[in-house]
């Protein structure tokens, strides 16, 4: 295996090539060239909503069913829809987007056997469309071995389910004004928002076996089939998240709302199945000290062994990617939640990590903790990849940080008068 240094060059020629393909066209990009003409934007009614859907976008825990531990199983299909809004927003413009996703609520039920989704909202719409301070900060590289493009777009809608189908109808209604089967109301926003690019992927057992056919994973279906992400192993044990109540801000203009991260990683598993043995990537997972019997009867709880950390640094000389990313909890609870799933978006193996956190910094202290860089100062045999948890198997092509308001704030939040739209 090749020193840290080594291994740094390697990984920003890679990130910066694939940053390239994605950027060819990989992914569903729209409009990246100039502005389309302004379209008018049509007068729509609003519509009702269904009683008893929660004030928070991102309360989508209490519909999740759970495993005989108590871990919830989430949607098996996710999909990221990154608008921007196009020419200068108004009322209709807020009446637009609100009338749509209401006509969502009111054909699908909340839930995975329905639909969940959010309206998060970019830097650069509170600065460049409104003219005003923005309430989250831009997103940044996090590591010194990351070279991620930042996306700036304006409006990142999540939609997740358990039925994929529905998910490219909805994209389709959405975006291109095609006919939602069942839908009661108006559903096409692109007079007012641009289309630029759509992200796809899927979690749960069985998908990513399903799915191992592309770039960035070995022959021979390494996968496994029960596995619920192509590393092989399950995330989002009950006690291992965040709750929605931890994440939530508490107060102020975006009460009832919380902050979002999501990044595009792409995924080197050739080396991940090749080299090592399931052994040594349960330690680079976990710890040093968890082995396999440990995984294999772990419930809602795997411990992470974060006070061995030390331990593990110096004795072991290598780290696991749980022990580090504990470091950042709170009250030894963690502080995001990870709504993630595997992707094969231009036939690359791949992560989108959507994690909510009740601000960016919690977030960023969590990753920052992953990154585990003292290590390095510690024992020669870490690097800030080589045995460091995965680090040395990810690779970041692009951040974005965006705030989900609450649900009667979602559309357009901050635009002054749009309370008289939605009254």
């Amino acid at each position: 295996m090749s020193g840290a240094d080594d291994s740094k060059l390697t990984r920003r020629q890679l990130v910066s090539g694939a940053g390239a393909l994605v950027a060819g066209g990989a992914l569903g990009v729209a409009g990246c060239g100039s502005a389309s003409p302004a379209r008018p934007i049509p007068h729509v009614e609003l519509g009702s909503q269904p009683s008893g859907l929660p004030a928070r976008q991102h309360a989508w825990s209490a519909t999740l069913p759970v495993d005989e531990f108590g871990n919830a199983v989430v949607p098996k299909y996710d999909r990221l829809l990154f608008f921007d809004v196009d020419g200068k927003p108004g009322l209709a413009s807020v009446g637009l987007l609100e009338a749509a996703l209401r006509t969502l609520e009111r054909r699908f039920r909340w839930g995975p056997d329905g639909l969940l989704f959010t309206a998060g909202w970019g830097p650069d719409y509170f600065e460049h469309v409104l003219g005003v301070i923005s309430p989250i900060p831009k997103a940044k590289a996090l590591s010194d071995f990351e070279l991620p493009t930042v996306d700036r777009y304006h409006l990142c809608l999540h939609l997740a389910c358990d039925n994929e189908r529905a998910l490219s109808d909805i994209e389709g209604a959405l975006v291109h004004g095609e006919s939602l089967p069942g839908a009661d109301g108006p559903l096409d926003i692109s007079p007012a928002l641009r289309w630029r690019e759509t992200r796809t992927g899927f979690v749960g057992a069985g998908l990513p076996h399903a799915h191992q056919n592309v770039s960035g994973i070995p022959p021979g279906d390494p996968v496994p089939g029960g596995s619920p992400l192509f590393m092989g192993f399950k995330s989002g044990f009950a006690k291992n998240q965040a709750t929605e109540d931890d994440v939530t801000i508490p107060t102020g203009p975006f009460a009832d709302g919380t902050t979002q991260h999501v990044s595009y990683m792409r995924l080197r598993l050739d080396s991940w199945y090749q080299n090592l043995s399931y052994p040594e990537r349960v330690q680079r997972m976990h710890s040093p000290q968890t082995t396999p019997d440990d995984v294999a009867h772990f419930t809602d709880n795997p411990p992470t062994h974060a006070a061995q950390l030390n331990q593990a640094i110096r004795a072991d000389g290598v780290i696991g990617h749980a022990q580090t990313s504990a470091q950042a909890r709170r009250n030894n609870r963690p502080v995001i939640i990870r709504r993630d799933f595997d992707t094969i978006d231009g036939g690359q193996a791949g992560l989108h990590f959507v994690a909510v956190q009740r601000t960016i910094e919690d977030f960023v202290r969590t990753r920052t903790a992953m990154n585990a860089a003292s290590a390095q100062l510690q024992n020669p045999e870490i690097g800030s990849t080589v045995n460091n948890g995965i680090n040395e198997f990810i690779f970041v092509l692009k951040r974005a940080n965006y705030i989900l308001p609450a649900r009667a704030q979602r559309a357009f939040p901050l635009l002054p008068g749009r309370e008289q739209t939605l009254r």
